[in-house]
């Protein structure tokens, strides 16, 4: 990628399904990364992205048209009372690694995030994961715990790490009420933080 290369970050598509399975697909197969363990269909991974936009991000990175990597947020638990909180899922072509485009997505999707009043952010890691660790230690997230043995795939138990962030000046949910769903915030707080996101992306290739 050079320092010319095109660089934007913006609310997943339908139409994005086939690229984001492109990118999912060998996280599925070779590593235990996640636990699914079947690629899903583009019917699956646009029920899916439909769903998830009711209420939360789902966002894509693209250099030079094509889409590199996506992250999204979604339900922790279905109960009423962690409906303040938020699972993240992250994942990033692996031949554009190490080029801050994880740090960018994360970087809008939290601004996001905040503007609809969600306040706890987690992350799943199924261990060894170092770079993702990593990735969610500079953002501040603390460890909760290891739930060992938690998951088989690839013919071996594997641990899972839980992580947490708080959002800062996350709004006292008794005053501010239910999180805004995702078609209720100023599209202005959704484009200012997907441009300032890409600034920081279009900078790190510099």
């Amino acid at each position: 990628m050079s320092e010319n290369s095109k660089v934007s970050l913006r609310l997943a598509q339908l139409d994005d399904a086939q690229a984001i399975i492109d990118i999912y697909k060998p996280y599925v197969i070779d590593t235990a990364i996640t636990f699914t363990s079947k690629v899903p269909t583009v019917a699956d991974v646009q029920k899916t992205m439909a769903d998830i936009k009711k209420h939360y991000p789902y966002l894509v990175c693209e250099i030079d048209n094509q889409v590199v990597g996506f992250a999204y947020a979604n339900k922790v638990r279905p109960q009423e009372a962690y409906r303040w909180n938020a699972e993240l899922s992250i994942y990033i072509n692996p031949a554009f690694h190490g080029r801050g485009i994880a740090t960018a997505l994360y970087t809008a999707l939290f601004s996001i995030l905040k503007v609809q009043g969600y306040c706890n952010l987690y992350a799943v890691i199924t261990m060894p994961n170092d770079a993702s660790v990593a990735l969610h230690r500079h953002f501040g997230f603390n460890d909760l715990g290891i739930h060992g043995a938690n998951g088989y795939k690839l013919g071996a138990w594997r641990d899972v790490l839980w992580m947490e962030y708080r959002i800062p000046g996350a709004i006292d949910p008794g005053a501010f009420g239910n999180p805004l769903p995702l078609d209720k915030v100023k599209q202005n707080d959704i484009d200012t933080a997907l441009a300032l996101a890409a600034a920081l992306l279009s900078g790190a290739q510099r």
